[in-house]
C-alpha cells in the first residue's frame, strides 16, 4: 500500500513539473524576450522575477541535503518545501531574483548541480485568448 502510495506521489510531481515546463515553453513562445537584451548583473526590485527553484536529492543524500539547508539559517529553511516524506525527495522553493543564476544561489553548493530554477509568470485571460487566437 505505501509502495503505491510513493509510486502515485512521484507520478503525480513528475507530470505537475511536465505541465509547468509545457506552460512556460507555451508563454515563451508567444512572448519571447526581446532580441538583443543581454541580463544585467543587477535589477531593480520591480524587474526582479518570480522562480520556482526544484533541488532534488536522492533518499541517502536526504539527511545531509536538510543540513545544509538548515545551516543557512531559519529564514531559508522557511522558505522550503519538501516532498521527502512523500517519498519525492525534492526540496521547493519560490523566490524572487534577477536571473536564475541568483536564483539558484539560494541552493546549498552541496545539491546545486542537480538543481533548477524556473523563471514563472502569471497569465491574464486576455492573454490566454489571444494565445488561443494566435495558435
Amino acid at each position: 500500500m505505501l509502495k503505491n502510495r510513493v509510486i502515485i506521489a512521484r507520478i503525480s510531481a513528475a507530470l505537475t513539473l511536465i505541465i509547468l515546463a509545457a506552460v512556460i515553453s507555451y508563454a515563451q513562445t508567444y512572448n519571447p524576450a526581446p532580441a538583443g537584451k543581454t541580463e544585467k548583473a543587477a535589477k531593480p526590485a520591480s524587474q526582479m522575477s518570480e522562480y520556482l527553484v526544484i533541488s532534488p536529492h536522492t533518499a541517502e543524500e536526504c539527511l545531509a541535503a536538510l543540513d545544509d539547508v538548515s545551516t543557512l539559517g531559519k529564514d531559508v529553511l522557511a522558505k522550503y518545501d519538501w516532498g521527502c516524506m512523500s517519498g519525492d525527495h525534492t526540496g521547493y522553493f519560490k523566490t524572487q531574483a534577477a536571473s536564475e543564476a541568483e536564483a539558484l544561489k539560494a541552493v546549498p553548493q552541496s545539491i546545486r548541480a542537480k538543481a533548477r530554477a524556473i523563471k514563472l509568470a502569471k497569465f491574464t485571460p486576455e492573454q490566454i485568448a489571444m494565445a488561443h487566437k494566435n495558435h
